[in-house]
């Protein structure tokens, strides 16, 4: 970088987006599963989490997988009672080392 803070022609940039999904100056306790914090997420949460990439050469699957996604878990919300059994399900957040012991029980309903 030059002192202006400009990166200079022909660089080659990186950015880590699991690094950035743990930005503990945007996320209240990044290490950890707790998906009610995307209940009312705030502005720099949304520009933060980019699973998909940004610009003209993200992911060119983006939509089809968003897509799945929503029609596959209507689909198994639909057609199956969910519940969680093992380590880490007596609070509202498990961290990530936990997630090891937890399983997602599905019941045909």
């Amino acid at each position: 970088m030059t002192s202006a803070g400009l990166i200079p022609k022909g660089s080659t940039c990186a950015l880590n987006f699991a690094l950035m999904h743990r930005n503990s100056a945007i996320f209240n306790n990044p290490s950890t599963f707790w998906p009610s914090r995307w209940e009312n997420p705030t502005a720099e949460m949304k520009n933060a989490f980019q699973p998909f990439s940004l610009g003209g050469q993200n992911c060119i699957g983006q939509a089809l997988a968003q897509a799945e996604i929503h029609a596959i878990i209507a689909r198994i919300c639909s057609e199956f009672e969910l519940s969680v059994e093992g380590e880490g399900t007596t609070g509202s957040e498990i961290t990530i080392e936990e997630l090891a012991e937890v399983r997602l029980k599905a019941r045909k309903v």
